[in-house]
């Protein structure tokens, strides 16, 4: 889901709806730098899981998701959001764990949330993953906690829940305003092209750590994407042969 980036609310497509305003307003809210989040490429922001069935992103959230951050964004929900999550059990977790989840890397800086930004950048993304999915025509996002590091006891204590929320993402009439189109090969090289020309525009000044992690994770990102277009021509290609 290349819309669900570093960007954030501000690389979200104007199909996606006015979840926009609601997501800059919960950046607002967390102390976010609207010039720093403005620089910051459109890399995809990697999940857990997707169920490919129905395109439903399965996030698996530890003790350091539950923060006094996190309960904010949680309170800004409208009621009408769809989620793959019961909110107030979230909420009353946040609440139970604050004490010990706000110290977690407290002092962890964030682009676009500064120094000791870390938690507020997780509570944003968090949000930004369960508002702007439905909003731009995705099942809910589907959370399951994880507290003790025992994701195999999570799964057999959630398997049902996880099962009828499948089950019904699959049934429901998600129309999707936001089409995600495979790209073509060329297509797919001419991204990667364009990925390396802006890499090359970043002064050797401000190529930091943080620059080749990014720098990284995008290029792999335009990688898999040369792969899985080759991949649907050469099977284009076989079966016009056959």
């Amino acid at each position: 889901m290349r819309w669900i980036n570093r960007r954030g609310h501000l690389g979200l497509p104007a199909e996606c709806g006015d979840v926009g305003a609601l997501l800059e307003a919960i950046f607002v809210e967390l102390g976010g730098d609207s010039e720093a989040q403005s620089r910051k490429r459109a890399t995809p922001l990697t999940g857990d899981f997707v169920e490919l069935g129905t395109g439903t992103l399965i996030e698996i959230d530890e003790a350091q998701h539950f923060t006094s951050f996190r309960a904010t964004t949680l309170e800004r929900y409208p009621a009408e959001v769809p989620l793959g999550f019961d909110r107030h059990d979230y909420l009353a977790l946040c609440h139970e764990l604050t004490p010990r989840s706000d110290r977690y890397r407290a002092e962890k800086e964030a682009v676009g949330f500064g120094p000791g930004g870390r938690q507020r950048q997780r509570a944003y993304h968090d949000a930004l993953r369960d508002l702007a999915a439905p909003a731009c025509g995705r099942p809910p996002v589907i959370r399951v906690a994880v507290l003790d590091g025992d994701g195999a006891g999570a799964y057999w204590n959630e398997r049902e829940r996880l099962r009828h929320l499948l089950m019904d993402a699959g049934a429901a009439p998600f129309a999707t305003p936001y089409e995600e189109r495979p790209r073509d090969l060329e297509g797919a090289v001419e991204e990667l092209r364009a990925v390396l020309s802006s890499l090359e525009q970043v002064v050797p000044a401000a190529r930091d750590k943080r620059f080749f992690v990014e720098a990284c994770e995008e290029l792999g990102v335009t990688a898999r994407a040369i792969v899985a277009a080759f991949d649907r021509e050469q099977r284009l290609h076989d079966r016009g042969g056959a």
